[in-house]
C-alpha cells in the first residue's frame, strides 16, 4: 500500500520531473501525416470512418491507456458518450445489479460484443467490461444510434464492439506494476511472439466502507477488499484464423449494517467468466464460432438463505460474405445463437434460439454520394410454452462528400430488444418480474458532420429516437418493484466529439498540446404507469480534456462531467490525472483519480416520492504510481 503522505510527499519531485521532460521534448518532431480511421463496426467489413452514414468512434489501446483508467469500462467512461451508472466501486458487480454504459439517456440499449459476436446471456443486459483490463485490447469501436439490422436484437441505442489483441511479428514482452491509495493494485505481464499472444492481470482494492446508503431503511454497504484475475490467449494457427480466449475471476464481499445496530447480513461472492471465439477472415468472408459463459456464485454467510449459482450461457455460429454485382456492393449474412440461464434460487433454467439473416446494399452515386439500404429478418424461439419473436429489421444510410474535408451523414433504422428472463420471470424480495413483457421496438433517427483536417476533427449529429413498449421498471407500488412496458419513450438531441491540435504548425512542445470533448444532450422521456411522462435517463453527458503526447512524457488531465441526472440524483464533474515519463528502458506511470475528492453518486433513487431512496457512490480521490517495461 503507498500512503496518501508519501505520494504528496513525493509530488514536486514528480512534477519537477515533467517540467524537465517537457522541456527535452520541446525539439522533439511530431508527425502530422493525417491517417485514415478504419472501423468494422459500422458495416461488418472495413471501411474508412469518415465514409460510413452512422456517428462511429474508434479508441485505440493507447489512447485507452492514456486515459490512465482501473480497466475497460472506466476507460471508455472517460473517453465521454456515455452514462455510466454502477453499484459498486470498479464497476464491481453487486449481484447481479452490474455496471453499465448508456447511450443517449437509453438504458439498457447498448449491444456489448467482443470481436463482433454478442457476449450479453439472455437473462439480463450484464456485460461487466469492469473485468476485462486495458491492458488486453486493441481497440474499441463505438457505433452509435440503432444498429438492429446489422447485429439484431439489443442494438437499439448504439454498439460496443471489443477487438482483442492480436500476435505480434515478433517476440516481445511487458510488463507493469502499479500501487495507490486504498490498498490499490493493478499489475500485468504479457508476451508476443509470431502468431500467439498471451497477457495475466491482477488487480485489487482495499475494503470500502459504505459504497451505499439507504435513508429511507437506514442502513449502508461496505465492500470487502475486492481481488480480480483476467487473462487473454490470442493466437493465429493458421493465416486468416483466428483463436481468442478472454478469462476472469473476481473475487469480494458485502456487509448490510444497519444503523440501529441490527444484526448484519455478510455475503461472499465470487464471479467467473469465460469468452472463446474462432474466426476464419478474408477480405470478403468472415466466419466466426463463439461462445461465453460466466457464472455468478454468492453465499449469505449469517444466515442460513441458499447459496445462489447463476449461470449464463451463449453459443453461436455468424458468417458474413461481401461481394460486388454490377456498381453494387451486397453483404450477406447469418446467425444462429444459443441463449440459456440457470438462476438456481430466482427462476431456475430457461433458453432461447435467436436465428437471423440479413442483406445490406451499397451504391456510389455522382462520384460524392454512398447510399445504403439493409434489411434484417430477426426470429427468437422461445422454449416450449413461451412467446417466439418474429420481426422485420430495416435502415437506410447516407454518406455524402461535400469537399475533402467535409462529409455529411444520415440514417434511419429499426431497433428491436426481446424481454430477459430476468425482466420475465425474477424472484425476489425487491424484484419481480412480469411474464407479459412485450418486446421493446422503434425507429431511431440521425444527421450529421464529419469534418477533418490537420489541427482539427469533428463530429456532430443530431439524432431522435422513439420506442413503443420500452421495459421500464414500476417504482409506485414500493418493494417487490416488477417491470411494465412504457406507452411512449423517446430521446432527441446532440452527440457530439471535438479534437484540436492548436499548436501543431509551430515548433517547440506546445504543438504536443492536444485538447478534446466528447458527450451528448438528450431528452429521454417515459410514459408510467397511470400515462404521465417522467425523465427516463441523465439529459447531459461531456469528457473534456488537454493532453500531452511525447516519447518521453504523456500527460492527460480529464473531467468527466454528469448532469441533469434522473431521480434526483446529483450532477458531478470529475477531474482526473494520469501520465508516464521516461526512465530507463520504461516509464514511470502515475495518476490521481477525482483530484477534488468529489461525492459522485453513481446509481441511485433520490426522488421525494421514492418508496426506498438510496444512493451508490464511486470512489474518492485515488493516487497511484508504478512502472512499466517493454522489450
Amino acid at each position: 500500500m503507498i500512503g496518501n503522505a508519501w505520494i504528496r510527499k513525493a509530488m514536486p519531485g514528480i512534477f519537477f520531473l515533467l517540467a524537465a521532460y517537457a522541456s527535452a521534448a520541446a525539439d522533439g518532431e511530431v508527425p502530422t501525416t493525417e491517417l485514415e480511421t478504419i472501423t468494422v463496426t459500422a458495416e461488418r467489413f472495413p471501411v474508412q470512418e469518415k465514409e460510413s452514414p452512422r456517428f462511429v468512434t474508434v479508441v485505440t489501446s493507447e489512447e485507452l491507456k492514456q486515459t490512465g483508467a482501473d480497466n475497460l469500462v472506466d476507460a471508455l467512461r472517460r473517453t465521454g458518450g456515455f452514462a455510466y451508472k454502477a453499484y459498486g466501486p470498479l464497476g464491481t458487480s453487486h449481484g447481479g445489479m452490474s455496471s453499465t454504459l448508456s447511450i443517449r439517456g437509453i438504458k439498457d440499449g447498448e449491444l456489448v460484443l467482443i470481436n463482433g459476436v454478442p457476449i450479453q446471456g439472455a437473462a439480463g443486459h450484464a456485460y461487466d467490461l469492469n473485468t476485462i483490463p486495458v491492458d488486453q485490447i486493441e481497440r474499441v469501436e463505438i457505433l452509435k444510434g440503432a444498429a438492429s439490422t446489422l447485429y439484431g436484437a439489443d442494438a437499439m441505442s448504439g454498439v460496443i464492439n471489443i477487438i482483442t489483441k492480436k500476435p505480434g511479428e515478433e517476440f516481445s514482452a511487458k510488463g507493469s506494476v502499479e500501487f495507490g491509495s486504498d490498498s490499490y493494485h493493478n499489475h500485468s505481464v504479457s508476451a508476443s511472439c509470431p502468431g500467439v499472444n498471451i497477457g495475466f492481470n491482477y488487480q485489487h482494492l482495499g475494503a470500502q466502507t459504505e459504497i451505499s446508503r439507504s435513508y429511507t431503511s437506514k442502513y449502508r454497504y461496505d465492500m470487502d477488499a475486492t481481488d480480480s484475475y483476467a487473462v487473454n490467449l490470442n493466437a493465429d494457427p493458421f493465416e486468416k484464423l483466428h483463436f481468442d480466449y478472454l478469462g476472469s475471476f473476481n473475487q469480494t464481499g458485502f456487509q448490510k449494517v444497519y444503523d440501529a445496530k441490527k444484526p448484519f447480513e455478510g455475503t461472499d461472492q465470487d464471479q467467473i467468466k469465460h469468452f472463446a471465439d474462432l474466426r476464419f477472415e478474408t477480405s470478403d468472408l468472415r466466419a466466426k464460432m463463439f461462445g461465453n459463459y460466466d457464472i455468478m456464485r454468492r453465499s449469505v454467510y449469517t444466515s442460513k438463505d441458499p447459496d445462489d449459482n447463476n449461470r449464463n450461457y451463449n453459443g453461436g455460429l455468424e458468417g458474413d460474405f461481401r461481394f460486388d454485382l454490377s456498381d453494387w456492393r451486397f453483404t450477406t449474412g447469418a446467425s444462429a445463437i444459443y441463449r440459456g440461464a440457470d438462476y438456481s434460487n430466482q427462476y431456475g433454467e430457461h433458453h432461447r434460439n435467436d436465428y437471423a439473416v440479413f442483406l445490406e446494399m451499397k451504391k456510389t452515386l455522382f462520384e460524392r454520394l454512398n447510399a445504403t439500404v439493409g434489411v434484417r429478418e430477426q426470429y427468437i424461439d422461445g422454449e416450449s410454452g413461451t412467446a417466439d419473436y418474429d420481426r422485420f429489421l430495416p435502415s437506410f444510410g447516407l454518406s455524402y462528400k461535400a469537399t475533402e474535408h467535409v462529409n455529411l451523414f444520415a440514417n434511419a433504422g429499426k431497433a428491436f430488444r426481446a424481454p430477459t428472463f430476468n425482466n420475465l420471470y425474477y424472484k425476489s424480495s425487491f424484484m419481480v418480474g412480469n411474464p407479459d413483457l412485450k418486446p421493446e421496438e422503434g425507429w431511431t433517427y440521425e444527421t450529421g458532420v464529419k469534418y477533418d483536417m490537420d489541427m482539427l476533427r469533428l463530429r456532430l449529429a443530431a439524432f431522435y429516437m422513439a420506442y413503443q413498449d420500452k421495459i421500464e421498471i414500476d417504482r409506485s407500488k414500493g418493494y417487490p418493484q416488477t417491470y411494465f412496458n412504457a406507452g411512449n419513450y423517446q430521446s432527441k438531441g446532440m452527440e457530439w466529439e471535438l479534437g484540436i491540435t492548436p499548436f501543431l504548425h509551430q515548433t517547440g512542445w506546445p504543438r504536443s498540446i492536444f485538447l478534446y470533448t466528447a458527450g451528448y444532450w438528450a431528452d429521454p422521456t417515459a410514459e408510467d404507469t397511470s400515462g404521465n411522462e417522467y425523465q427516463s435517463g441523465p439529459k447531459f453527458q461531456n469528457s473534456v480534456g488537454i493532453s500531452y503526447v511525447t516519447d518521453p512524457l504523456v500527460l492527460d488531465l480529464n473531467c468527466q462531467i454528469l448532469t441533469a441526472r434522473e431521480r434526483n440524483l446529483d450532477s458531478y464533474a470529475a477531474l482526473n490525472l494520469s501520465g508516464k515519463i521516461k526512465a530507463w528502458k520504461g516509464y514511470v506511470t502515475f495518476g490521481v483519480d477525482n483530484i477534488f475528492d468529489v461525492d459522485v453518486q453513481i446509481t441511485g433513487d433520490l426522488s421525494e416520492t421514492a418508496s426506498n431512496r438510496y444512493v451508490y457512490w464511486d470512489l474518492g480521490r485515488v493516487f497511484k504510481v508504478g512502472y512499466e517495461i517493454s522489450f
